[in-house]
């Protein structure tokens, strides 16, 4: 049921971007003194991009972090812009940065989706993701691995993260996601925003086997051993502020950061056909960072995006984080029709 209702949020939320018109977007106020528009030129880009997601499990009663991560690899692609219309296509480069034969191989499907609007911004994703690698932080990290960075491969592990984010930009006249994040406006001076928003979320992690081994289980999460399926749904606010630097012309450099505050209903499941069942409040944060410089012919530039939740499953014991990290590097060349 949990599910249907976070599909349904989505379906509705596409079919809001889909119902957008041109001119809706294109009548939107800005202050030409500190923006100027591009909505009529064509964009093509191409772009290396590199995914990431991690999971995290703590236990508040000793100093050790499990941390599963993917092995990702870059992945090249092509894209273009044009009024409001955008696609990105790509695909997983030969050669990963990380060795597959040491951390093992990650495999990955889904979609995200970007509508950056003036006034507001809408992102929508679904990623299924299998196939992590163990790795342990905390002090007691190196008594139990010469090789913090990884202490076991985990090919059965799999990810399913659903959502739709919200984010409106107050000072959307003089501020401008779209000329850090697509190009299709440029930034004349520096300016800034407070954002808000709220999101929907579906999460789960799972494996064939149990997520916490017998042997770290036993001293490290008593209670905990038999955990192998945690699924979490969301709902949240959010709050934080965005600032365009513009040190010279055409050059700009964007930060934004949000807080998150929300509920959390979190199901873990457990090897011997127990569950557990908690609904409690979270908290995450929001990270987005961009930089570039608009060449007489062409524009060269970095984003980096970073999602973080976490989720007390029980107070003062375990808790499980979930995050999601984009970072991509974009050569584009703008065309006047």
């Amino acid at each position: 049921m949990k599910k249907g209702i976070v599909l349904l949020v989505l379906i509705v939320a596409g079919r809001l971007l889909h119902a957008q018109s041109a001119p809706e977007l294109s009548e939107l106020n800005y202050d030409p003194n500190y923006v100027e528009s591009y909505y009529d030129d064509l964009i093509v880009r191409l772009y290396s991009a590199d995914k990431g997601n991690h999971a995290m499990i703590t236990n508040g009663f000793n100093d050790l972090n499990l941390v599963y991560r993917s092995n990702d690899h870059f992945k090249l692609g092509a894209g273009v812009n044009y009024k409001w219309f955008g696609l990105k296509i790509g695909a997983e480069l030969p050669v990963s940065y990380t060795d597959e034969d040491k951390y093992g191989q990650s495999s990955s499907f889904g979609l995200q989706s970007y509508l950056i609007s003036r006034a507001f911004i809408v992102d929508v994703l679904a990623l299924r993701t299998r196939g992590y690698y163990l790795s342990l932080n905390g002090k007691n990290a190196s008594d139990l691995s010469s090789d913090g960075r990884l202490y076991q491969v985990r090919g059965d592990v799999q990810t399913d993260n659903l959502g739709a984010n919200f984010t409106f930009v107050l000072n959307h006249n003089r501020f401008s996601y779209k000329a850090a994040f697509n190009q299709t406006d440029l930034q004349l001076r520096s300016a800034g925003s407070i954002i808000f928003g709220g999101s929907v979320g579906y999460y789960r992690i799972g494996g064939d086997v149990n997520l916490i081994s017998d042997d770290l289980g036993e001293e490290y999460f008593p209670g905990f051993m038999g955990l192998y399926d945690f699924q979490s749904y969301s709902v949240y606010g959010s709050a934080g502020y965005a600032y365009s630097l513009v040190p010279f012309r055409r050059a700009i450099l964007t930060g934004s950061a949000s807080a998150q505050f929300g509920y959390r209903y979190n199901e873990l499941g457990f090897s011997e056909g127990d569950s557990e069942i908690q609904s409690k409040p979270g908290i995450g944060a929001s990270i987005r960072v961009a930089g570039g410089y608009h060449f007489s012919g062409f524009y060269l530039g970095a984003t980096y995006i970073q999602n973080q939740f976490n989720s007390d499953i029980n107070f003062n014991s375990l808790q499980i984080s979930n995050g999601t990290s984009f970072l991509e590097f974009t050569l584009s060349k703008r065309f006047s029709l």
